[in-house]
């Protein structure tokens, strides 16, 4: 009677609320992130109007415009990737485009770091590589090409003068190990699990210095996320590594 009816009421009304929790969380994750990106977007803006500001009224330092000219340009570019790891991650959200395919991810590996040759001569960094070839994998090949080159792109960007940088891509029970270690350097260990939250630095001058978005981990693991796999990151005796089984 009565009783049956309320319990009635009370199990349909968890279920609904356990039904609902998921998406409010959805979008409470959303709504924070668009309020991130807007508050990390105006931070380059404003830095480059006012350069072209001073530039036009010709104020102290800046009319030296090929100075500033250059400077605004390296703003931009941090501006243009921020919109396009944005886009990225939008597109993932709503699972726009993700289509699977089965492809070699290997040689994506070695063109990256053919892409970035001059900057490892630069620092004199020795790159170690242990890389299984071919190595099949299921997936969306642009995305996984994007998770490659971040992590490798971070290993040699906060890696210091001459450090060491091994680079592993191994067969393990069916799935590929991938990790990437650089030596010579530490993350605190407080900072470790916010690596991948959005817009997260750990020194903020010197990861705008760099042409850091903040969203470059938090990339990686939404993609991996969308494709069964989470990345990890850990100090070492020597360095420090990201890894991950996809």
């Amino acid at each position: 009677g009565l009783l049956s009816l309320t319990a009635f009421l009370a199990i349909s009304v968890f279920l609904a609320n356990w039904a609902v929790r998921p998406v409010e969380k959805a979008w409470n994750r959303q709504r924070q992130f668009v309020a991130d990106a807007s508050h990390e977007l105006k931070t380059p803006i404003t830095i480059i109007k006012g350069q072209l500001e001073g530039m036009l009224l010709g104020i102290g330092a800046y009319k030296d415009h090929e100075k500033y000219l250059a400077r605004s340009l390296e703003v931009a570019a941090t501006l243009e990737t921020m919109v396009q790891e944005i886009l990225t991650i939008s597109r993932l959200e709503t699972n726009v485009d993700f289509k699977m395919e089965h492809f070699d991810c290997a040689p994506m590996i070695h063109g990256y770091l053919r892409e970035i040759d001059d900057l490892v001569a630069t620092k004199e960094l020795q790159i170690h590589l242990a890389i299984q070839s071919p190595a099949f994998i299921n997936g969306n090949k642009l995305l996984i090409e994007k998770v490659f080159s971040n992590l490798i792109s971070n290993a040699v960007k906060y890696s210091p003068h001459g450090a060491s940088v091994d680079i592993i891509l191994q067969n393990t029970n069916g799935r590929f190990l991938f990790s990437v270690e650089n030596t010579g350097t530490h993350i605190p260990e407080d900072d470790i699990p916010k690596l991948f939250d959005a817009f997260y630095r750990m020194e903020q001058s010197r990861s705008r210095r760099t042409g850091g978005s903040g969203l470059g981990l938090y990339m990686v693991q939404r993609i991996l996320q969308q494709h069964n796999s989470y990345c990890e990151a850990c100090n070492t005796e020597n360095g420090v590594k990201f890894f991950f089984t996809i």
